[in-house]
């Protein structure tokens, strides 16, 4: 079944340094790149990637950086058709990667709130059957408003509750599968142990929950009334990490549209989050579909 992910699309700058730099500090970085990313863009390629339909619906501005957020999707293989021109500043996103992998975000997002996905066409578009996936990126109204609506046509709702809006008291909605890291669920739930995290996030949401933990793996809960399971990382040599949850996010989205059980679908994530780790960027860091199709292969043998 397609994939709706309602989500952001931005332009990313990224620097890489030796360390992040302390408060009043200037550094210079080791190298910059400019590419698309966004968390909509990001897991929507990552879905596509990992073998389902998928569209894309999102805002970008009425300038030169939307025509390369437009020229970025379609050469990467997705539709440009779900995008809203709205007369705004395309959204950015600046991100540091230090020497050990980690990063820190900074993102301008007046095209995400502004954005409205029910003017946008997504749900004629959809299907009973059909998944939808959102991000933190658009206002919690807009956020819940979608999980809603996707819910009462029979869809398949996935909420990656990633930023958090600081405005925002608890989910926004009840998805079916919940996914959020170890900081964002500290931060919706009061709990600090993993477990009790997911636990806790199965009942706020009514169904499942994930709690990725980086190079500790993640835990899961497949439903209110399950208990959480721990599963460790697929081993990887970290270069960055800014786009590993995407890439898991939207392979667990394609995975379970297109039929998979909860835990095979969960593997497969996690073994594409741990390639993304090992590569640049956030748009395109994950697995290609060549490599998801020789990895199908290989198992199935």
């Amino acid at each position: 079944m397609p994939v709706h992910v309602v989500g952001n699309a931005c332009l990313d700058t990224t620097f890489r340094l030796a360390r992040f730099p302390g408060p009043g500090e200037t550094l210079n970085a080791i190298d910059c790149s400019v590419a698309l990313g966004g968390k909509g863009a990001n897991q929507a390629l990552a879905a596509w990637r990992a073998g389902a339909d998928v569209m894309l619906w999102s805002a970008v501005g009425s300038d030169g950086e939307a025509a390369l957020v437009r020229r970025g999707l379609m050469e990467a293989g997705l539709s440009d058709h779900g995008l809203t021109a709205l007369p705004l500043p395309t959204d950015r996103s600046a991100i540091m990667v230090d020497e050990t992998g980690e990063n820190q975000i900074v993102s301008a997002v007046a095209c995400a709130r502004a954005f409205d996905p029910a003017a946008s066409g997504w749900l004629a578009a959809a299907r009973p059957g059909d998944a939808l996936v959102l991000q933190g990126n658009l206002t919690p109204a807009a956020t819940r408003a979608a999980l809603e609506a996707g819910r009462a046509l029979g869809l398949l709702t996935v909420l990656n509750a990633s930023p958090l809006d600081e405005r925002a008291d608890g989910l926004p909605g009840a998805p079916a599968v919940t996914v959020v890291n170890r900081v964002e669920g500290e931060a919706l739930t009061g709990e600090r142990e993993p477990g009790l995290i997911a636990e806790r996030l199965a009942r706020m949401g009514g169904g499942a929950a994930v709690v990725t933990l980086g190079a500790d793996g993640y835990v899961a809960v497949q439903d209110p009334a399950a208990a959480p399971r721990f599963h460790p990382a697929a081993p990887a040599e970290a270069l960055d990490t800014s786009g590993a949850g995407d890439v898991f996010c939207g392979t667990l989205a394609a995975r379970l549209s297109l039929g998979d059980a909860f835990e095979p679908a969960l593997h497969l994530a996690a073994r594409a989050a741990a390639v993304a780790v090992t590569r640049t960027g956030t748009f395109g860091c994950g697995p290609s579909r060549d490599e998801f199709h020789a990895w199908h292969t290989r198992d199935s043998a």
